[in-house]
């Protein structure tokens, strides 16, 4: 036991002389603790987790996501392979050339939903920006917006400017 407390020991004083060592190596250590605020902000409310999936509240109830998602998937050409219901979540999986597509809908209540959504390349690489443009577009049908723009082409990350009026 006493063997057991002393390489705990030997452990936690290697780790804390590596922290304070002046070290450039500790703060890339660090440095995916801090990236999932700096995405936060500059990702307009959509958070992108340690695990590499975007994901985004949304104040609606599934089935209304599900609509808005599929009609996005629709107009980016995203081709979706299958869709699973199930008690709390719905699961939608999808495919472009390059990208295997999962987006999952959680309810969390009756009227609020957590839209995730994980593009993958391949078995490590994840693209971000594709994940939150299928929740950008979500949103946009979600709004209504899509309607009054019939055949008008939005652009990528644009959904905010064109609800605004421009800027």
């Amino acid at each position: 036991m006493a063997r057991l407390a002393g390489l705990a020991r030997f452990i936690q004083m290697a780790a804390l002389a590596f922290l304070i060592s002046g070290c450039a190596a500790a703060p890339v250590a660090l440095l995916p603790a801090a990236v999932p605020a700096i995405i936060a902000g500059a990702g307009g409310g959509i958070t992108y987790t340690f695990t590499n999936i975007a994901y985004r509240t949304i104040t609606r109830p599934p089935e209304e996501i599900e609509r808005a998602a599929l009609k996005a998937m629709e107009k980016m050409s995203i081709r979706v392979e299958n869709l699973r219901h199930k008690e709390y979540d719905t699961e939608i999986r999808a495919r472009t050339r390059q990208l295997k597509i999962i987006i999952t809908l959680e309810r969390m209540t009756p009227t609020l939903t957590r839209m995730k959504v994980n593009a993958k390349k391949g078995l490590i690489f994840k693209d971000k920006n594709t994940a939150f443009e299928i929740i950008y577009q979500t949103e946009f049908f979600l709004s209504g917006a899509a309607e009054s723009l019939k055949g008008a082409q939005v652009q990528p990350g644009s959904m905010q400017e064109s609800l605004q009026g421009g800027r």
